[in-house]
């Protein structure tokens, strides 16, 4: 569906707190066009060097060449976007991302790449625009609306709570240091799948549990089809057994290496991932994450990554508090819910 023109009443702010002249302005409110990705590459652009002012792991190879940035957002073309015009320029845009179901409904994704604005009424400007793509979305039935953003942009944070975001994934990082308070544990690193299938088929079930509530394929067959895929791409299983079962693990390989959207801005730029992690029940806070956790550490370290990469629900009350214990927020993923009878 195209969008139509229409043009909006607003006053300009300047780059400091408040109004600085509160002159009447026209800002317009077009579809997003081919015109529009030369400065929409440039608002993503500034986006990231300020993420990266609070959060220094980021890469720079997302911004010295922008042509992934490019490349990514030009298949978002044919998709409903906005674009918001001030005297001519462009000053925002938001783009419909991608189409998936989740959580039982239709749900659509703007990925990290595909909004951004100037600072002076960054607010306001991210409302018009969620309001004009919400409608569309609806209109076609996609009733679960995804946004990615940088975890320090409080004011974009602040303005998707207040349309009825709340925060559902995190992406963090970490540096290679060592993980302090280390307890010795007698951890090997595991090739033989027949091995580690249990566990994993427990760690797939857990997502379905509160306050998760997640559904994911924990059949024998898939998760045996997921643990080959994994040591295929070269992911290391680290396990702690314990009268010859294994009770917690974890999995490492480079990050992005393909799949999904896990870590877009961290592709091609040396860093590893925690691709999965698991611990039974009754070790849950004895500390065996920790020297899990360091073997993914050194593993990373002796092949010459730069940085440890990894994706997590908020809802994950153990794994998260595990998580933010070690590895710093870049970025959110935030989720509203849009009342389906519509």
């Amino acid at each position: 569906m195209v969008l139509a023109h229409s043009e909006i009443r607003l006053y300009y702010y300047g780059e400091g707190r408040g109004p600085v002249s509160r002159m009447n302005s026209r800002y317009r409110v077009v579809p997003f066009t081919a015109d529009h990705l030369q400065p929409a590459i440039g608002l993503v652009a500034g986006n990231y060097l300020r993420e990266q002012e609070e959060s220094p792991l980021l890469p720079s190879r997302t911004i010295d060449n922008t042509e992934q940035i490019c490349d990514s957002i030009r298949p978002l073309l044919t998709h409903p976007g906005v674009a918001v015009l001030w005297d001519g320029e462009m000053i925002a845009f938001m783009l419909s991302g991608y189409r998936f179901r989740f959580k039982g409904q239709e749900a659509m994704l703007v990925p990290e790449y595909a909004h951004g604005s100037i600072l002076p009424d960054k607010e306001e400007l991210y409302q018009i625009m969620y309001m004009r793509l919400a409608e569309e979305w609806v209109r076609d039935r996609a009733y679960l609306h995804m946004i990615g953003h940088f975890a320090h942009d409080a004011v974009l944070r602040d303005s998707l709570y207040r349309l009825g975001f709340g925060a559902i994934i995190v992406e963090a990082l970490r540096d290679l240091s060592g993980i302090g308070g280390v307890q010795t544990a007698d951890i090997v690193q595991e090739t033989d799948i027949g091995r580690l299938l249990d566990i994993n088929v427990e760690d797939t079930r857990y997502y379905r549990g509160s306050p998760i509530f997640v559904v994911k394929d924990a059949s024998a067959d898939k998760c045996r089809a997921d643990l080959e895929s994994s040591m295929r791409r070269g992911d290391a299983y680290f396990v702690f057994y314990k009268n010859g079962e294994a009770q917690a693990y974890l999995a490492v390989g480079e990050s992005a290496s393909g799949e999904g959207d896990a870590g877009f801005l961290l592709r091609g730029t040396c860093t590893a991932q925690i691709k999965s992690a698991f611990v039974r029940p009754h070790l849950r806070g004895t500390g065996i994450g920790r020297p899990l956790l360091q073997c993914a550490v050194d593993w990373a370290a002796a092949r010459g990554y730069k940085r440890l990469f990894v994706e997590y629900e908020t809802a994950n009350y153990y794994g998260g508090s595990f998580w933010r214990g070690h590895f710093v927020p870049y970025l959110y993923f935030s989720m509203r819910y849009v009342d389906n009878t519509i």
